[in-house]
């Protein structure tokens, strides 16, 4: 430890105590009694998934030390970075030559470790005091301290975050997941191999603005109360948080309630991705909005490398659609109709007579990859949060160099139905699917609304940030807006449709598989069937006329909880809507409208305060 730095020994003693030890400091050289601070955010007690978003602070660490503070010369600065980069990873080593000695960080400071408190550590740090003391032979102090820096206060950040909505998303969310777990717990006999699904217990939620990028709530569940990561009296929650006992250790691992789910879950998004298929599909002409194809309920390909083996994909509900044009497509949500745009239906399809197969090739993977890149699927959005996952969208070469194995037509097929090895994250598809809403600019979302001098003052305004406006033609976005439309009044969404939400909505469900297979009981006969279980999707926006907001609901687990995706996700997102525009849901529902949901949650009427605070700790 460099000398005249101190280490602290003790935290948060009582006043009496530190007054005895400064009555006796002459006797006790080298001891010093020091002010302290304290964070706190009041907020998360009540509102826990703020935490995510908030994050926490914790003691800097020893390669935090070497990264963030400047180097004492040019050559210690190299030194440290080559010495350093085993044991923290790459170093990207500060030096500026006016700061060269000045250290930013003493080793008993704290540090942002998540979320805001992280991304935003330079702004709100602020800058530490330097005073130079003359002392004797004793250490002791021979003339007054000269302030060689003065101490500068950091700055504050004002969230983009509604605080009254968020409160409302995180309660819609776990009323919803509950709902989910009731419905795996009781489900009838004939379903029973659902009650062995592990509990129901985790999902994700956000509001974005459509025509800004902001971030009006984010909500991730479990969560956790980011307050015991800064009150030492909760240093218990806080182990059993990270170590928990043996008999937790694998819940907690499967319940992740230190992940962000909404910017670091990446899931296979299912039928919300059509949307864009569809966009892509008529910009490359591939389809026009009025082309029809056939949906026999299923598309059997034969295998393209070993003889008389067969592979049978079908629709999630069983069903022989007839001819479909793309909005009755997406308003059906059928698979045939996507996976025959994206791969074609001719070559080795068996089951469709040759006037049936009207589209031979399809867009292929990677025309349908690159369409898909374009919409930010695959990449961060580059929210300032940290943790964010890109995703990913499947290549023949990312396959070829990860899987060892040669690209399929079937691979082609569960890629554009949102399956198989493509992924998301909610956030990028609230993003991709704000980038539809308003007709084809892809914004960076932020959390971010403002930075605030310690005067009080607006050092900056954050400005909405395009990143890129996409070159497809705006009749495309209105063709997929009907279909999204079209599956909300006249799909199986009912909780959506204005007589029973009072809101203009569009959007698109999914319910995409994942884990591995089961073999169960045929709930409809005799013999078994092969399941796998499924996570409940809704990514949508309103009013449709006039779109402001974009709303994404991913229920872990539950698409198969009696359609899911629509008596779960929908009427979830659904009521983040009306927490959203200020909307009661007409009393007494309509008969034909969803009974028995969670009520939605009202307003708290409580004074909303700072999410965090800086409680100043005083000795003396």
């Amino acid at each position: 430890t460099p000398r005249y730095q101190t280490i602290a020994v003790k935290r948060d003693i009582p006043r009496t105590i530190a007054m005895v030890l400064k009555e006796n400091a002459a006797n006790l050289p080298g001891v010093v009694i020091e002010q302290d601070y304290r964070r706190r955010y009041p907020l998360s007690d009540d509102i826990q998934s703020l935490s995510h978003v908030l994050g926490y602070i914790g003691r800097v660490g020893s390669c935090e030390l070497v990264r963030q503070n400047p180097a004492r010369s040019w050559v210690a600065g190299l030194l440290d970075s080559i010495g350093h980069a085993v044991e923290c990873g790459i170093l990207q080593k500060k030096i500026n030559p006016y700061e060269l000695g000045i250290p930013r960080y003493l080793n008993d400071d704290r540090i942002g470790k998540s979320g805001i408190e992280s991304s935003y550590e330079e702004e709100m740090r602020g800058q530490m005091g330097i005073e130079a003391v003359v002392v004797d032979t004793m250490g002791r102090p021979v003339r007054a301290a000269q302030v060689v820096q003065p101490t500068r206060d950091g700055e504050s950040v004002v969230l983009t975050i509604d605080i009254e909505l968020q409160r409302k998303v995180e309660l819609i969310l776990r009323n919803w997941i509950n709902e989910a777990e009731l419905r795996r717990v009781n489900m009838p006999e004939r379903y029973a191999y659902k009650r062995n699904y592990m509990p129901l217990q985790s999902g994700a939620a956000a509001v974005i603005e459509v025509n800004t990028g902001r971030i009006l709530a984010m909500a991730s569940w479990p969560s956790y109360n980011n307050n015991i990561w800064v009150d030492p009296t909760r240093a218990d929650e806080l182990a059993n948080l990270l170590n928990p006992p043996p008999a937790q250790k694998a819940e907690n691992q499967r319940l992740a309630p230190l992940t962000n789910r909404v910017i670091s879950g990446q899931y296979p998004p299912g039928s919300t991705l059509k949307q864009f298929d569809a966009v892509v599909a008529l910009q490359e002409g591939i389809i026009g909005p009025n082309t029809r194809i056939r949906d026999p309920g299923s598309l059997i390909l034969k295998d393209q490398y070993v003889e008389e083996r067969f592979y049978r994909f079908v629709n999630s509900t069983p069903r022989d659609n007839g001819w479909l044009d793309v909005t009755e497509a997406l308003m059906r949500s059928s698979n045939i109709f996507f996976m025959t745009i994206a791969g074609g239906n001719k070559e080795g399809v068996v089951n469709l007579n040759p006037n049936e197969q009207t589209i031979p090739q399809g867009l292929q993977i990677n025309r349908l990859a690159e369409g898909l890149s374009t919409f930010g699927f695959g990449a961060l959005t580059g929210i300032k949060l940290y943790g964010e996952q890109p995703g990913r969208v499947p290549t023949p070469g990312w396959k070829q160099q990860v899987l060892r194995a040669a690209w399929t037509t079937g691979d082609t097929y569960n890629a554009a139905i949102g399956q198989g090895n493509l992924e998301t994250t909610p956030l990028q598809l609230a993003v991709a699917g704000a980038a539809i809403a308003n007709s084809g600019t892809v914004y960076r979302p932020q959390i971010v609304r403002a930075i605030i001098g310690p005067d009080g003052k607006i050092i900056q305004e954050v400005q909405p940030e395009v990143v890129r406006t996409l070159d497809f033609d705006p009749a495309h976005y209105e063709v997929s807006r009907q279909g999204m439309r079209r599956s909300v009044v006249e799909g199986a969404n009912i909780a959506a449709r204005e007589e029973c939400s009072g809101i203009l909505i569009a959007g698109k469900t999914g319910t995409a598989e994942f884990g591995p297979e089961i073999t169960a009981k045929n709930p409809n006969g005799v013999g078994t069937v092969v399941v796998r279980q499924s996570h409940s999707w809704f990514l949508g926006f309103a009013p449709y006329d006039k779109p402001e907001i974009e709303v994404i609901f991913l229920s872990e687990g539950s698409g198969d909880m009696n359609d899911g995706s629509s008596t779960i996700a929908v009427p979830a997102a659904t009521q983040i809507m009306q927490a959203y525009f200020g909307i009661k849901p007409p009393q007494p529902l309509p008969a034909q409208c969803q009974q028995g949901m969670p009520p939605l949650p009202t307003n708290s009427g409580e004074e909303i305060v700072d999410p965090i605070q800086r409680a100043d700790l005083r000795a003396s």
